[in-house]
């Protein structure tokens, strides 16, 4: 493979080379030869040398080998799939050439699955976190397999879906509720009904939960809206039937029925109203109609004869009314039984009922009780009696023109329309608050009892003989000894402070100060002469000017370089509301 003849000649063609240039140098054969053999000597060692080097090379090279063998095991091991073959018959670098093309394609692969993985996790993410769902486990491995890919990106695809169908029933829930609201002529009462109006179908969470309560949302407000479309029915049924019965023209009545549509609240409150109006007419009506069956009540002329209809009228109407006694007894006691019980509801809903000092709920409950009990037993023994009446008599039992049965239903649903009505009004002042406390802030309410201890408080800091004392102390500001007295006499107060009695409750502390304020001598009150009583203060004295003038006979000092017992001096009145107010919670002394 290699000419060692080439090789021989170029080395012979050196050597001859070297000769010639030591000729002409006039080298002896002795320096030529030493000459020759250090050249020889060079030429051995870089041969070493190379070989050397090649054998490294060699090691080297097997040694990678050895080690993109061990990584391409491993990370075939990581990716699940099988190791690839090499050729391994070529020589040691064209095998490491191969391991390393090799290595590099499932790295490039490994690379492109950990991107997929997190492009699929961060889809996963915001889907879940938007259908408030758990996310998927991830496998036990730092790179996914294949088929963790292609379940993962098949459940991402079936959240997409969810998400779309939830959001196109969030849509058309917005839209029902936005129609059944405006219908009900009523605001959204917070939940997610306000959530899904206030923040629209893309920022909504379509959660399970949220779902079914915008579901029961719906069916609700449906509930309501159908509820008001019957019992606009049944109110335009009664309305055209009183229209009939008041026999007014047909085109009167056909005007006033096209104008009432609707079964919005404002259109019920308008049926009702028409219906009471014309109640109303009826009942007026109802007696001129039964008067006009008496003929004789209209006689131009009396004589004994309409006189003896008359009185036989009367003897009819007194038997009827003997012969239905319990009826009408029984009604005239429901009459006045349910307006106690309308006075008794509108007292219960009432809130300040229970600042009211004399307020039992144990008494109110029991009064509630009763009224549950007895308006259905009477209200089921007139419904016996009116039916019995009916059937004697043939004629149908009315009041004030209307049907009995018909009142007693009238007055319940006008009682619960009227309950509906303050509970709605309840919900939307609730809403009103909450949403005033959510932009401005709750401010918590005084307690009462707290209210009239500053206003008690305040007329006594008020007062004017506060103010003359006020004075008073500033015309008696003390001397420079009164640091003196300060320092080593203890009022009557401070003592009492510190001695191991039971300490007096605030009000009484408050009046006990006060009422040593009183006794406090002026700028302008003269002396007293002193007495042998006064020299010597004891126990019993009777009051703190006293135990001054006791105090000042036996030091030497003026009543003016004595401190009074007043309050804590502050800048403002309201400063010293505030400390009054401070000790009377905390049942604390005041310092004098």
């Amino acid at each position: 493979m290699f000419k060692l003849d080439s090789l021989h000649s170029k080395q012979q063609k050196c050597v001859d080379e070297l000769l010639r240039i030591w000729d002409e140098m006039g080298l002896t054969v002795p320096e030529s030869q030493q000459r020759y053999t250090a050249f020889c000597a060079h030429i051995e060692n870089s041969c070493h040398r190379m070989l050397r080097d090649e054998e490294q090379l060699l090691a080297d090279i097997c040694e990678d080998i050895t080690k993109l063998k061990s990584a391409l095991r491993s990370l075939s091991d990581e990716m699940h799939v099988a190791v690839p073959e090499v050729n391994e018959r070529v020589g040691k670098v064209d095998v490491l050439r191969q391991l390393g093309d090799e290595c590099a394609k499932l790295e490039e692969v490994k690379e492109e699955r950990l991107k997929q993985l997190r492009q699929l996790r961060e889809q996963e993410r915001l889907l879940c976190r938007r259908l408030k769902k758990p996310f998927i486990a991830a496998e036990d491995k730092s790179v996914p397999s294949h088929e963790f890919l292609e379940q993962l990106e098949h459940t991402i695809n079936g959240l997409k879906e969810e998400k779309m169908s939830r959001e196109r029933v969030a849509r058309e829930a917005k839209a029902e509720i936005e129609m059944q609201l405006a219908e009900l002529e009523m605001q959204a009462s917070g939940g997610v009904e306000t959530m899904l109006l206030r923040d629209g179908v893309d920022a909504f969470t379509l959660s399970n939960e949220n779902m079914s309560a915008l579901s029961r949302c719906v069916d609700e407000l449906k509930s309501r809206s159908q509820k008001n479309f019957e019992t606009a029915n049944k109110l335009r049924e009664r309305l055209q039937h009183l229209c009939q019965l008041s026999e007014a023209p047909e085109a009167e009545q056909q005007e006033l029925l096209s104008r009432l549509t609707g079964f919005r609240p404002s259109a019920i409150s308008a049926i009702q109203k028409e219906i009471e109006r014309f109640e109303e007419v009826r009942r007026q009506n109802i007696g001129r109609s039964e008067r006009h069956e008496f003929l004789p009540f209209y006689a131009a002329e009396f004589n004994e004869e309409i006189l003896k209809q008359h009185e036989d009228e009367i003897s009819k109407m007194k038997k009827y009314r003997d012969e239905h006694a319990e009826l009408f007894n029984k009604v005239a006691k429901r009459e006045e039984l349910w307006a106690q019980f309308l006075e008794f509801e509108k007292a219960t809903s009432d809130p300040n009922r229970f600042k009211t000092r004399h307020y039992n709920p144990i008494n109110e409950e029991r009064e509630r009780k009763r009224y549950q009990g007895l308006l259905p037993k009477l209200e089921k023994d007139l419904a016996d009696l009116v039916k019995e009446l009916e059937e004697t008599t043939g004629r149908v039992f009315t009041m004030g023109g209307i049907p009995f049965r018909e009142h007693l239903e009238t007055q319940w649903a006008a009682y619960n329309e009227h309950k509906e009505l303050e509970k709605k009004n309840r919900q939307i002042k609730k809403e009103i608050q909450t949403k005033e406390e959510m932009f401005f802030g709750s401010r918590p309410n005084t307690p009462r009892s707290l209210q009239k201890t500053r206003k008690r408080l305040h007329e006594v800091v008020n007062t004017p003989t506060s103010v003359s004392r006020k004075r008073a102390r500033e015309d008696l500001r003390p001397v420079s000894e009164s640091k003196v007295v300060h320092s080593s006499i203890r009022t009557p107060m401070a003592s009492r402070r510190n001695s191991p009695q039971k300490q007096p409750p605030a009000k009484r502390q408050l009046r006990g100060i006060f009422a040593d304020m009183k006794n406090v001598p002026t700028a302008t009150s003269s002396p007293k002469t002193s007495t042998a009583s006064d020299k010597e203060p004891s126990s019993s004295t009777s009051s703190y000017a006293d135990f001054k003038r006791g105090l000042s006979d036996k030091t030497g000092v003026t009543s003016s370089c004595i401190c009074s017992p007043t309050l804590p001096r502050t800048s403002t009145k309201r400063g010293q509301l505030r400390k009054l107010e401070f000790s009377i919670k905390n049942g604390e002394d005041l310092e004098c």
